[in-house]
């Protein structure tokens, strides 16, 4: 052979190899694709996915596409059937249907819970110890994720598990996946993968996993918040105040009580009541007598009062709070005269006192 018929054998091969290399790569992506992770028998044909009622993975459904970009992009006889199967493969990922005929079970975007968080019934017998070690997890694990201020469990409760140690945690408003990871542990990263949240985020009400998270002792479900004690004026029972703010030192208010004392603060808030009323602990009487009404049920601008201690104790209310409890503001906290606090009288207390109302 010449060497003219050399090269021009050596150019047609030439010209031909990409289309050769082509096809064989388009037949490795399809078999390599179409193959089930599980079980390698799985016939290839779209026709097997309709009969076997296959899923479609997305694996799967991202190596046809390079095949259809591949086959379009070298202008390949077979473009436009692959690029049709591509399309089919794509809606029937797309519905959720394990077939090109019938619906099955949906998408996985539709699920009440996201891939960390596992919903678990107790059975009868079963202990929060018992499924803790199941999992690898504390009980105060499950407790924190589930709000339960104790391990007792009823047969029959819905509890939120944690895939991996740590807690499941309800998103507030507002939040973001840094801010909760700054505030409850765990990184971001690890937050955005457990709970596959690389395109939606988080977003209010959604349970998600926070690994290796922990809950501030605040808002633990077994938390109870210390409980400040007022002592009355005048060696007088305690009480229950919370969330005590002091107000500053009030001087010169005047008025018929004495200066500095519960009296003075009280008719100041309260100048339509009568100069007469005496000591704290004869108010709610001589009130009432003077045409007041008068009961154990509290309002916002009434005084509250007790007869607790030598000369009583009279405040003002400053607001009736949905949980029951009261927002007050009283003089002469713990013996300092002039002293004006706000505090919170916890809903228990609330019918320790009577109220003085406006008429």
């Amino acid at each position: 052979m010449t060497k003219k018929n050399q090269t021009f054998s050596f150019k047609k091969i030439k010209h031909v190899l990409p289309y050769v290399a082509a096809t064989l790569l388009t037949l490795a992506l399809v078999f390599v694709g179409s193959l089930d992770k599980q079980n390698s028998n799985m016939n290839l044909s779209l026709s097997a996915f309709a009969e076997s009622n296959y899923k479609v993975s997305v694996d799967q459904l991202s190596e046809l596409f390079v095949v259809a970009d591949l086959s379009d992009t070298l202008g390949l006889a077979s473009a436009s059937d692959v690029a049709n199967n591509y399309v089919l493969t794509n809606s029937m990922y797309e519905a959720g249907q394990t077939s090109s005929g019938k619906t099955e079970k949906p998408n996985i975007t539709n699920l009440p819970t996201l891939r960390g968080v596992i919903e678990y019934i107790v059975s009868a017998g079963e202990s929060m110890e018992q499924i803790a070690a199941k999992y690898g997890l504390t009980t105060d694990q499950i407790r924190w994720s589930n709000n339960l201020k104790t391990t007792a469990l009823p047969v029959g409760a819905k509890l939120y598990i944690p895939s991996v140690p740590g807690i499941v945690y309800t998103v507030k408003a507002g939040e973001t996946v840094e801010s909760i990871a700054s505030k409850y542990g765990g990184t971001v990263a690890e937050i955005i993968a457990l709970n596959d949240l690389e395109l939606s985020g988080v977003s209010e009400g959604m349970r998600i996993v926070i690994k290796g998270g922990t809950l501030p002792t605040t808002e633990r479900p077994e938390y109870v918040a210390p409980v400040v004690r007022y002592y009355y004026t005048y060696l007088g029972n305690t009480s229950e105040r919370q969330n005590i703010q002091v107000l500053g030192y009030k001087y010169g208010l005047g008025g018929p009580y004495g200066r500095g004392q519960c009296t003075q603060w009280a008719w100041y808030n309260r100048q339509d009541l009568p100069s007469n009323l005496g000591n704290a602990n004869t108010w709610a009487r001589r009130a009432a007598a003077a045409g007041f009404p008068v009961s154990r049920t509290p309002s916002a601008g009434a005084v509250f009062q007790t007869t607790s201690g030598w000369y009583g104790h009279v405040g003002y209310v400053e607001a009736v709070n949905a949980d029951g409890s009261i927002t007050v503001t009283e003089m002469n906290y713990n013996y300092r005269t002039y002293l004006v606090i706000r505090a919170i009288i916890p809903a228990s207390a609330v019918k320790n006192f009577n109220y003085i109302h406006r008429k």
